[in-house]
């Protein structure tokens, strides 16, 4: 398995030799990188930013619906207080014109009635004002809340990048190929070196097509190794080819074998014998 790095920087620290055995998830090298850092700070202050803005925003909704009921009463009393001031001026009206009062009481009351539609209208407006501002500032909010939203997901971005300065190996074996030194600057992409897992070793062989009838997958066979004549290590075919080399025109397989001791190593060469169908 190839070892890249997803982000740029400079090489710090390099925790691991070539040829060394490593476990899954062990920290391989350390990056450094300035700009992954500054991106983390910003992130995390417009995520400040955005979630202050998001909380003025509930406050403002808050005081607009108090704002609102505020309006709302005001505008069900002075209903109240000029109908009950009509209701005051038809009678003035009667009594007056019977001259059972006179023109400055009726006079008084009618200014009374006049200045009540003028606060009433006045109210009105306010109470229409305040359901405007209410709508504005609920499509403010959700606004905030996105870009709130958004944020959180960059910051989360920001941080994986920067956890990215720290490669772990993915999975267990052998470091091979280290292909840079401490103090290099890498470029993202770069492949740094190569893990290999040789527990269980692959070996690719080709057979002829008249053969093919004779094998199958599960099949066991051995082999044997020039480094170690006498000792036949078992395996077994773990896929055929269905399409031939177009080199040679014979069909690749591959045997899978245990390797206790990993006495072989990626590269030997290996002679295998198919084992007799019963």
């Amino acid at each position: 398995m190839k070892v890249q790095a997803s982000v740029g920087g400079r090489v710090t620290v390099l925790h691991v030799k070539e040829n060394q055995n490593v476990s899954k998830d062990q920290l391989l090298l350390s990056l450094e990188n300035d700009s992954q850092k500054r991106q983390v700070e910003l992130s995390r202050l417009q995520l400040e930013i955005n979630g202050n803005n998001v909380n003025d925003g509930e406050t403002k909704l808050e005081l607009t619906k108090m704002q609102i009921a505020i309006s709302q009463n005001n505008v069900e009393d002075l209903e109240t207080n000029l109908r009950d001031i009509k209701r005051r001026l038809k009678e003035e009206q009667t009594l007056f014109e019977q001259g059972s009062s006179t023109r400055s009481q009726y006079d008084s009351l009618q200014l009374q009635y006049s200045r009540g539609e003028v606060s009433l209208k006045n109210a009105i407006l306010s109470l229409q004002k305040s359901k405007k501002e209410i709508n504005r500032t609920q499509i403010s909010m959700k606004n905030s809340q996105l870009s709130l939203e958004r944020s959180q997901q960059e910051l989360e971005k920001a941080e994986e990048a920067l956890e990215d300065t720290q490669l772990n190996a993915k999975i267990e074996g052998i470091i091979i190929g280290k292909s840079f030194e401490e103090g290099e600057v890498i470029s993202p992409g770069a492949v740094l070196f190569q893990i290999i897992n040789i527990k269980q070793v692959e070996i690719p062989i080709l057979v002829d097509e008249a053969d093919l009838p004779l094998i199958k997958e599960g099949q066991a066979v051995v082999f044997t190794t020039p480094s170690y004549r006498d000792k036949e290590f078992p395996g077994i075919i773990d896929r055929i080819s269905w399409s031939s080399d177009p080199e040679t025109g014979r069909f690749p397989l591959y045997v899978k074998a245990a390797n206790p001791g990993l006495k072989l190593r990626a590269g030997m060469s290996a002679k295998v014998y198919f084992m007799r169908q019963k």
